[in-house]
């Protein structure tokens, strides 16, 4: 018979209104705006405060500045690969039927411009959603028609397929070329250029012009397109740290975030009404009105305090923006001086931007790990990675530096970490294996 125990645990339950403060904690700037709006939306005993409610004169001579140097509006105005496939079906000699077949192929088209779905699923599709009895064998000539449309290589059902339709229509006379990705292709994406001149009875002078083909054309057709031809993207970073007269100066960006306040109108009918019902329905709106505006200063005031504490740490960076000035920073360090838990510092850093004079970044980019040097000295994780990426830009191609080469080579420069520590480094840099970063 098993033992019994008894044990007590502590657990900290959360009220809702904590819930709602954490997230309003961790939006952006952008999604607080949205956030206040509904609140207003929802809540009449909550108002838009009037611009000029509570500013000094001086306050009052800068109301009506432009705060539009501290957004950063990213807009690609490029049209959509669909309407780019749209517009040149106009100029073919084609059926309705079969402008709508490869209308409906081309809203099929995964992310990357491919046609990675099987064509009896197609023809399933058809028939269930739109009753057309279309064959496998017509669906095929449609994609041959889609497939003639530039961007070469969209409606390919994988990147295999994409390059050889590239150089059927591109480079039609590169036998060598298509020959290599129909019947060689796993050893020319491992980029073992031996196998390839063996079994193409080649030499490596014809493989490395192959490759120089190859890779010059467009693995992605719908590189260079907008996902939404519509749609404008912004970034509104959240603080703005400036240099004046050699001194940095902070700000929390409001952007369009709308000042509230309570309503008078509704405060005044919760004291006069006699309804209980009515001063039910009152009271529950101004506490929830008094709470909001309360939890949206406290977020400022959360930021401003955590902001801060990180500006202290990393003074030296936001001054020369140069990485090697960028000390090692953990959440648990911040969280320590500014006497808040870990969760908390995490939510402040979380999805937020700030913008300097040497560059946009999101603040989590502050934080990295420490590594210690022989001779004591504590350095960021970021600096080994800089150091990395700078070995492997400098490293021979035709004999790339394999990972426990690039960690020996670290350790000359008081880097000392393991093989797979480099490994998990190159790939947060995006970096290739050394048999994939070979060339010829």
């Amino acid at each position: 018979m098993g033992k019994q125990r008894l044990q007590q645990k502590q657990y900290q339950n959360l009220s809702p209104q904590q819930i709602q403060f954490l997230g309003l904690l961790q939006i952006p700037i952008v999604a607080l705006e949205k956030r206040i709006e509904e609140e207003l939306e929802e809540n009449p005993a909550l108002e838009e405060e009037d611009e000029e409610d509570g500013l000094s004169l001086k306050e009052k001579s800068f109301s009506n500045y432009n705060s539009s140097e501290f957004e950063y509006q990213i807009e690609d105005k490029s049209e959509s690969l669909s309407e780019h496939l749209n517009q040149q079906l106009i100029t073919l000699g084609i059926t309705k039927e079969q402008q709508f077949l490869v209308q409906y192929l081309i809203n099929s088209l995964d992310d990357n411009g491919f046609l990675n779905r099987d064509l009896h699923s197609i023809s399933s599709d058809l028939l269930i959603n739109n009753n057309l009895d279309v064959s496998e064998h017509e669906l095929s000539k449609t994609v041959t028609i889609l497939q003639q449309l530039e961007p070469f290589g969209v409606g390919a059902k994988n990147l295999q397929e994409c390059l050889l339709i590239q150089l059927g229509i591109l480079h039609p006379e590169k036998k060598l070329e298509q020959k290599i990705i129909s019947d060689y292709y796993k050893p020319f994406s491992n980029k073992n250029f031996e196998h390839l001149s063996r079994h193409l009875e080649v030499d490596l002078s014809s493989i490395k012009n192959a490759y120089k083909t190859i890779e010059s054309l467009n693995p992605i057709p719908s590189d260079g397109f907008s996902k939404n031809a519509t749609s404008i993207a912004y970034v509104y970073p959240d603080f703005t740290v400036s240099i004046i007269d050699g001194n940095l100066e902070t700000k929390l960006n409001k952007s369009n975030v709308k000042p509230i306040k309570l309503s008078k109108y509704y405060q005044a009918m919760l004291k006069e009404t006699k309804d209980i019902e009515t001063k039910k329905f009152l009271q529950e709106k101004v506490e929830k009105a008094t709470w909001f505006k309360g939890a949206i200063k406290k977020r400022n005031d959360t930021l401003k305090t955590v902001f801060n504490a990180i500006l202290s740490i990393q003074e030296a960076y936001f001054i020369s923006g140069n990485e090697k000035d960028l000390k090692p920073l953990k959440l648990a360090d911040i969280a320590q001086i500014v006497n808040m838990d870990i969760s908390t510092i995490s939510r402040v850093s979380n999805s937020k931007y700030v913008a300097t004079h040497f560059d946009t970044f999101k603040l989590k980019e502050l934080f990295s790990e420490a590594y210690r040097k022989d001779n004591g000295e504590l350095i960021s994780t970021k600096e080994i990675k800089r150091k990395l990426q700078e070995i492997i830009e400098a490293e021979d191609k035709n004999n790339p530096l394999s990972d426990e080469k690039l960690a020996e080579l670290l350790g000359g420069s008081d880097y000392h970490i393991a093989r797979r520590t480099v490994a998990k480094y190159r790939e947060n840099l995006r970096i290739q294996t050394a048999k994939l970063r070979r060339e010829l």
